[in-house]
């Protein structure tokens, strides 16, 4: 590739990726009501969608659009019930965050450690919403969304925000959500909605870190 196709397709997989990991990040917060799960979901459809269609050729997309198909006949509270039940199942059955997987217990020194590395990239976390640690899935994978907008955003430093990004992939959420994914879907979870939420990010985890760590070798 020349340079500006390489500069091209990195800004598209930034862009892209900053997208799909904020719709994940959406996907694992509890809709309270069709207001909340039209806003942290079906609002933000159309624009994973188009970013899942310029990385068809890198990422297997087949859970997520079943995942979205699924949540685009989600129209009344007899179905948003059945999701809610299990995102609580999930919830309580293996609590999504960090130091709890790798731990049992809810470790603040797990916490107090990622929380230093949003400081260090200047994101800031609000406490005040939905009252969630640092270490929760939502905000892990919030991190992951911001690192890759930035790398797009400020490209001339493009570099600094991916290898933040490998880092936190190898170091947190390649180590700790696989283990998170098996043990959730060991529970009795009755939606596909939440089991391709799972099965995806399982995935998408995994691959991503390949796709990333692969970067270096464009010229």
């Amino acid at each position: 590739m020349s340079n500006v196709e390489v500069v091209n397709f990195k800004r598209t997989l930034a862009i892209s990726r900053s997208i799909l990991y904020d719709f994940l990040s959406s996907l694992y917060l509890y809709p309270r009501n069709l207001n909340d799960f039209n806003n942290f979901v079906k609002s933000k459809i159309n624009a994973v969608k188009s970013a899942s269609m310029s990385l068809t050729n890198i990422y297997d997309f087949k859970d997520l659009n079943e995942v979205m198909r699924y949540a685009e006949k989600v129209n009344d509270y007899d179905s948003l019930t059945q999701i809610e039940a299990d995102l609580t199942r999930v919830d309580y059955g293996v609590p999504p965050y960090e130091g709890y997987v790798h731990r049992g217990y809810f470790d603040v020194g797990v916490e107090s450690m990622v929380n230093a590395i949003y400081t260090e990239f200047g994101m800031s976390v609000n406490k005040g919403f939905r009252d969630l640690r640092g270490d929760h899935i939502v905000i892990e994978l919030s991190f992951m969304s911001y690192l890759a907008y930035k790398s797009y955003e400020d490209f001339e430093h493009y570099e600094k925000y991916t290898d933040a990004e490998i880092n936190f992939l190898i170091n947190h959420l390649a180590v700790w959500i696989p283990i998170f994914v098996i043990r959730a879907l060991n529970l009795k979870l009755k939606t596909s909605y939440v089991k391709g939420i799972l099965r995806f990010t399982r995935y998408f985890i995994q691959r991503d870190k390949e796709v990333i760590t692969s970067l270096g070798d464009l010229s």
